[in-house]
């Protein structure tokens, strides 16, 4: 089978000739891999690692105000910028940490005045077409957009949105509309830009933190189902067969909801997060499909040999009949090249004995 006849049979709950395989390996580990294979930069990583079948996602996560984009220095350690989202961010050059100083929606009555500009210009089109042609030999091709919930603080402010929930669920809902009609469309070019109907769109929205969901399910119901069940409804409705949240954390209090929504499965399975492959699959079966499952958090990063057999044997035993794709959030310079090398191994033992 090719990596995208691979995915498309899991996805579908069928066998196919091996468990797939999903990573992203970030710079850290590509270098981290260099450095210990004695590989200059003109190394492909995945020539190494031929077996997975998807390796990156074409997604497009520019938000409604691409063209106000900019970035000035501030100081020698610090400088701002106005990202695509309209927020006003300020960065530290010796850090990861970031303030967000002003968002688009600094009063809730300017969500009226609002005008969102489309993401896909001719070169952002041109650009990703690109990207499809490059990986089409080599990976399963899967697009992603941004979700409703995430989008929505990006513009509301994080804080603020939490309590605009408790307070004002009008306010929140109307906001997810007007979201969800910007996703909406930016899905669907998406999936005509790269060609993947019949493999899936992913969609990133961070619902959930390393011990339950951020929002209780009723709130989710009231505030973000409608507008979800709208816009993949709709993207079914065109040809699309697999709509797949990517969230980080433990989403299992809304999992029933979000199937209700319409999505088809779950990408960021992890066990960190109290969420494993088995417990899940045990749970719904063949009504969702799972991707993840590998811990990137301990198993992988300092686990002993027998845990990373351990985690690989039971994730098999539940994915043979398929739903399954294994892998990991991501792999980056925390994860040990002979621990990753180790994973892939263990995988390929039990590739014979399918």
């Amino acid at each position: 089978m090719t990596p995208r006849q691979r995915v498309i049979t899991a996805l579908c709950h069928e066998k196919a000739d091996r468990i797939p395989r999903y990573d992203i390996l970030l710079p850290g580990y590509r270098e981290q891999w260099r450095q210990a294979r004695q590989r200059d930069a003109q190394a492909d990583i995945f020539d190494d690692y031929p077996t997975i079948d998807i390796g990156t996602v074409l997604a497009n996560q520019t938000g409604p105000f691409s063209s106000g984009v900019w970035r000035r220095d501030v100081s020698t350690e610090r400088y701002q910028m106005r990202d695509s989202w309209g927020r006003r961010i300020e960065f530290s050059r010796s850090g990861t940490f970031f303030e967000v100083l002003e968002t688009a929606l600094q009063e809730k009555n300017d969500l009226d005045t609002l005008v969102f500009e489309d993401p896909w210009t001719p070169a952002a089109v041109a650009d990703y077409t690109q990207m499809e042609a490059d990986i089409h030999d080599r990976f399963a091709p899967v697009s992603g957009v941004m979700g409703l919930f995430m989008p929505s603080y990006y513009l509301r402010g994080e804080l603020e949105l939490l309590i605009d929930l408790k307070e004002d669920e009008a306010f929140c809902r109307a906001l997810a509309e007007r979201v969800a009609d910007f996703i909406c469309a930016e899905g669907e070019q998406a999936l005509c830009v790269t060609d993947t109907w019949d493999t899936a769109i992913w969609v990133y929205d961070e619902l959930g933190n390393n011990k339950s969901a951020i929002m209780s399910p009723e709130t989710f119901e009231r505030v973000y189902l409608p507008s979800y069940r709208r816009i993949i409804a709709h993207w079914k409705s065109l040809g699309a067969a697999n709509v797949i949240l990517h969230c980080d954390g433990n989403c299992l209090p809304l999992l029933d909801l979000l199937l209700e929504a319409g999505f088809t499965g779950i990408q960021g399975v992890n066990p960190t997060a109290g969420m494993t492959v088995p417990s899940v699959k045990a749970a719904y079966g063949n009504r969702v499909s799972l991707i993840g499952g590998m811990c990137n958090i301990q198993v992988l990063r300092q686990g002993s040999k027998a845990e990373i057999e351990r985690t690989v044997a039971e994730i098999i035993e539940v994915a043979r009949d398929g739903g399954v794709i294994i892998g990991t959030h991501s792999i980056d310079d925390d994860i040990p090249v002979a621990q990753y090398d180790y994973y892939h191994r263990v995988l390929a033992d039990y590739d014979e004995r399918w």
